[in-house]
């Protein structure tokens, strides 16, 4: 079905992939060689390579450096896990951008819709726009969670997609199935002002670098309310990833990246999760490319313990314990669900439920932190969203 899409690995690759300990991830996948393009319909997970920057306004599209990445990725040795991988190939470069973004739709989109999870390595942060728009097929909200330095909202150039500003283009969208934008790691001095009040005003999410640095659980539910994930590799301090397209002395630890990673994988709701960015021409010593195959495999760990243990109907009332706390100078009061089976927490105003309710509108994931805030009345940003969201409503 893709194959056209895609570059098959080389021979010398092949030869390479033959030579790995029997108990490294390279002899755990299937991968595109010669004429042989793996069955989709027997894959959990599937790898697309796309080494496109044109986003970024650099020509610097270098698929030596992604084979290089997939050589440091199948060293590595596999966990206990029980799912199984395909390795698409490098995806092939059209003659303009918008050719790549259309391969990348298409491709996400059938995954999706045969339930195979896309893990999505590029290549310029613009990409997410496509990765987006794979979602519209389903007529359902998407939560698009980034994590990034900056918030990619505003660019002087606004009427061209690009790395600094498709997640403005992605809320001008027409129609738009965009229910949350979550940014997590944003640095001030590099956002604008007009991108903060614009995020706020829709009731977006924001948690900045030195939030996640202090206390890197604070992620965790984020993580679980949120449908596409993308990992800007600007986002971690240049002494940790100098390959990135735009490197800054500040930013997250490598340790923080693949913990925020795990996250990811854990969440039940996470259906899609990219790496963008990559610049290996500034990586001389691949320690770029080293961090990103290990963010990979903390993903992966965290997608085997998946516990689906995300409100429901069928459960709500069985596997969690119920928590209440009267919203002061009203009738109305925030309901605290912890689920028996992992322990994590959710927030809701809504007393009632039926069949019909949309559990992922209804109720927010949070923490154990923020029950304790808010029984002291100190209402956190993450449950005073819960508020804020029923009055607008």
């Amino acid at each position: 079905m893709f194959s056209n899409y895609f570059e098959p690995l080389t021979e010398d690759f092949v030869s390479f992939q033959s030579q790995l300990n029997k108990n490294q991830l390279g002899h755990k996948l299937n991968y595109y060689c010669n004429e042989s393009f793996p069955e989709i319909d027997t894959a959990d997970i599937a790898f697309i390579f796309v080494p496109d920057n044109r986003g970024a306004n650099t020509l610097n599209n270098d698929t030596g450096s992604y084979l290089e990445l997939r050589k440091s990725f199948y060293r590595l040795f596999k966990g206990n896990w029980g799912f199984k991988m395909l390795d698409f190939g490098n995806l092939k470069l059209g003659n303009d951008v918008k050719d790549t973004y259309f391969a990348l739709t298409d491709i996400v989109s059938n995954l999706l819709s045969q339930s195979v999870f896309p893990i999505i390595i590029g290549g310029s942060n613009d990409l997410v726009y496509p990765v987006y728009r794979a979602y519209e097929s389903f007529s359902r909200g998407v939560n698009l969670l980034c994590v990034d330095s900056k918030f990619d909202l505003i660019d002087e150039d606004s009427l061209k997609i690009s790395s600094r500003n498709f997640v403005g283009h992605i809320i001008k969208q027409d129609p738009n199935h965009l229910s949350n934008f979550i940014n997590l790691g944003y640095q001030s001095y590099l956002c604008q002002n007009d991108e903060s009040h614009l995020l706020e005003k829709m009731l977006f999410e924001s948690c900045r670098l030195g939030d996640i640095r202090d206390n890197i659980k604070e992620a965790e539910p984020y993580m679980r309310n949120a449908d596409l994930v993308s990992f800007d590799l600007s986002a971690i301090k240049q002494s940790d990833a100098p390959g990135t397209s735009q490197p800054s002395p500040n930013g997250l630890e490598a340790h923080h990246s693949c913990a925020i990673s795990r996250y990811a994988g854990v969440s039940d709701r996470v259906s899609s999760f990219g790496i963008f960015e990559l610049d290996a021409s500034k990586d001389s010593t691949n320690q770029t490319l080293n961090l990103i195959s290990q963010i990979i495999w903390y993903f992966l760990e965290g997608f085997s313990l998946r516990a689906n243990d995300y409100p429901s109907f069928k459960t709500i009332n069985v596997n969690y314990q119920k928590y209440f706390i009267p919203i002061r100078e009203s009738d109305l009061q925030f309901v605290f669900y912890k689920s028996k089976i992992t322990g994590r927490w959710w927030v809701s105003s809504c007393m009632e439920f039926d069949k019909e309710t949309n559990y992922k509108e209804q109720i927010t994931p949070c923490s154990y932190e923020d029950y304790l805030n808010t029984l002291s009345g100190d209402i956190p940003k993450r449950v005073y969203r819960v508020l804020k969201n029923l009055s607008s409503q």
